[in-house]
């Protein structure tokens, strides 16, 4: 934890003596260090507090740099190293596994249930922790993953999830608006979906249970610990509507899933499924 808190520190100290030096206003100085909100509260507070004809070049500039800085600082924060975990057996032997030495490894033969649903290990994975307030209060809901690009995760872990949406029949909505997630890590792992999986608690009771719409033969299998026909959990956007109303959650991502590998993804023996 000493060398994220460093980090945190520096990134913050080298940025707001920037902003502090550069700018000669100090309304536009407070509202750029305020890290505790979101991109998207910070843009609505400057646009609240600063005329729109005020916000020169220069400012914006300012500004967008802030908003990184805040990203990277607020990312920094929520890592929780001390639940770092590699899965099983890897495909790096350690002399070549990054950061080894920051990782405790782990493996279960029997899936662990929560609230009726089984996690089984993710094998061949590594965990990077994240840091969850009160996390005894989800440790009891059943766990999913849910796949993005990598250039995603900064803009998730700010500002959360966005539904899936339904646009000319675009798969990944296919079941209704919604955001999707599986208790399958492998299933997530496809490069349609994701370069970086993210590790989930869903609320119970949320969710609706959907077949896979990635295969062409149906007869192929993806998951030996799953059926095809449950790889989709979609929770309604109408449902997650409601629970941002009443201020509930209905999903906690607590980790980051990554697999290393010298190898093309699609030539590892678990993903052979991804040519069907």
């Amino acid at each position: 934890m000493n060398l994220f808190g460093e980090l945190v520190d520096y990134i913050t100290n080298f940025i707001n003596g920037t902003v502090q030096a550069d700018t000669n206003d100090a309304l536009v100085t407070a509202l750029c260090l305020n890290s505790r909100v979101s991109t998207t509260e910070l843009n609505q507070l400057i646009e609240r507090n600063i005329p729109a004809d005020q916000i020169t070049p220069q400012i914006r500039e300012w500004i967008n740099n802030v908003i990184a800085r805040n990203k990277i600082v607020k990312t920094f924060k929520m890592f929780n190293p001390k639940f770092n975990r590699i899965y099983g057996e890897t495909f790096l032997d350690d002399d070549k596994e990054p950061e080894i030495d920051q990782f405790e490894r782990t493996y279960f033969t029997e899936p662990l249930i929560y609230s009726g649903y089984p996690y089984y290990c993710p094998n061949g994975w590594r965990r990077y922790s994240l840091l969850i307030d009160n996390f005894e209060l989800y440790r009891g809901w059943p766990v999913a993953y849910h796949g993005t690009a990598s250039k995603n995760v900064l803009s998730i872990l700010d500002e959360g999830l966005r539904p899936s949406e339904k646009k000319n029949g675009y798969h990944c909505a296919v079941f209704g608006d919604g955001y999707y997630f599986s208790p399958s890590i492998e299933y997530c792992g496809h490069h349609r979906y994701a370069e970086t999986v993210l590790q989930c608690r869903v609320k119970p009771k949320s969710f609706k249970i959907r077949s896979e719409t990635l295969l062409k033969d149906e007869s192929k299998v993806i998951d030996p610990n799953f059926n095809n026909s449950e790889l989709e959990w979609l929770i309604p956007k109408d449902y997650v509507e409601k629970c941002r109303e009443n201020s509930e959650n209905f999903i906690v991502i607590y980790g980051i899933m990554t697999r290393l590998t010298e190898q093309e993804p699609k030539n590892l023996s678990v993903n052979q499924w991804w040519q069907f």
